[in-house]
């Protein structure tokens, strides 16, 4: 499994971390499958519990606010709160194809910072769900090992649902 664990937000390449899905929705959402394609799901189970740190409390709010009122002193409890919404914010960016894989540095190393400090897994919310609502998370087990799969199912994706609006100025050809 070594040689074959690529790397992701959570870990360098080498370094096996099992990235799993509250829900399968999120879990088939987070591989970017296209119409048709063929994925397998499957339900785990812990084999005991785990450290776990969650990062989803203050997920896709903005640190604006903090930075907005920094003409008065901010308080160490609002200083924090920022840091964390930032560093949930960084785990659940979605990854695209064509990022460059250094761009996962500092959460690969604030996971491994996790890692060792005692914690066994990590949570963090989904930028995918239903309708744009996040309704989902994912969580990053950093050994494996802790986790037994108990069914499998092979899944045909027969639908994905894109939703948008226009966020700047038209531009026209000349």
């Amino acid at each position: 499994m070594i040689d074959r664990a690529k790397e992701g937000r959570a870990n360098a390449a080498g370094i096996p971390v099992l990235y799993l899905g509250s829900c399968a929705e999120t879990a088939v959402s987070e591989i970017r499958p296209w119409i048709g394609e063929d994925v397998s799901l499957s339900r785990c189970k812990l084999l005991r519990p785990l450290k776990t740190l969650d990062l989803t409390l203050g997920h896709g709010k903005s640190t604006f606010q903090f930075a907005v009122s920094a003409d008065k002193p901010l308080a160490a409890e609002e200083k924090e709160k920022a840091v964390w919404i930032d560093i949930d914010n960084a785990f659940s960016r979605p990854v695209r194809l064509t990022d460059d894989q250094a761009d996962y540095a500092p959460t690969r190393i604030l996971a491994e910072f996790f890692r060792s400090h005692g914690y066994e897994a990590i949570g963090y919310k989904s930028h995918f769900g239903d309708n744009g609502k996040i309704k989902g998370y994912n969580i990053a087990v950093f050994n494996p090992d802790n986790v037994e799969i108990v069914t499998g199912a092979p899944c045909e994706v027969h639908s994905i649902k894109v939703e948008f609006k226009q966020n700047g100025n038209e531009w026209f050809k000349k």
